[in-house]
């Protein structure tokens, strides 16, 4: 079995949401022996923006494209063909903003994609991804799992649509909120923990 693990903060051992995925990876390969895990840190090694040649590329027929075209849509294909290779996906990321770090859009905007993730057809719009269970770990310094800032919450339906759009629906999340209060921070991750050891996985 092959796990994609994506980590997305910028905040190293600090970073709650890296610690909780840990907890999370750990399981991973105490429950399922032998299990390959590929770590894409992102941001040790961040994902470039869309340019005008990745997406003149993307949406150029694979046998018509130029050799400045095929190496333009090299990475992005190399994107995509890790995440069509992978069994399960974990990503622990932040909350930035209510929404999604930019260097994880990044991601998103390589792997969405017409004719490899997914296809329009006279049935309307398809995901080509394999069904996979995805696996979020999201940090945020509030609680926006409900309360007054349940409606700020921007990452939730964002992620869910995105990995839905491509095929992707089995999404567990796993939060990680109230980070922002250092006394608490500890049974915050706790908690999150203890809902990761409840998991029965796949």
């Amino acid at each position: 079995m092959k796990l994609l693990n994506l980590e997305v903060s910028p905040n190293g051992e600090n970073s709650s949401s890296r610690q909780a995925s840990r907890h999370l990876l750990e399981k991973f390969e105490k429950d399922i022996p032998g299990i390959s895990i590929t770590t894409r840190d992102l941001n040790a090694h961040p994902i470039p923006h869309l340019t005008e040649a990745v997406v003149g590329a993307a949406f150029t027929p694979p046998d018509a494209r130029t050799p400045d075209q095929q190496e333009a849509i090299k990475f992005s294909d190399e994107l995509v063909d890790e995440l069509l290779a992978s069994d399960v996906i974990v990503i622990s990321t932040p909350m930035w903003n209510f929404g999604l770090p930019s260097v994880l859009k990044a991601w998103v905007d390589h792997i969405v994609r017409a004719g490899r993730t997914f296809s329009f057809s006279s049935e309307g719009l398809k995901g080509l991804v394999p069904t996979k269970k995805v696996y979020v770990v999201v940090s945020s310094g509030g609680v926006f799992s409900e309360g007054p800032y349940a409606a700020y919450d921007h990452f939730v339906p964002s992620i869910r649509a995105i990995l839905g759009f491509i095929g992707l629906t089995e999404v567990e999340i796993i939060r990680v909120e109230g980070t922002e209060n250092p006394t608490t921070i500890a049974d915050v991750l706790a908690a999150a923990k203890a809902k990761i050891d409840s998991l029965k996985l796949l």
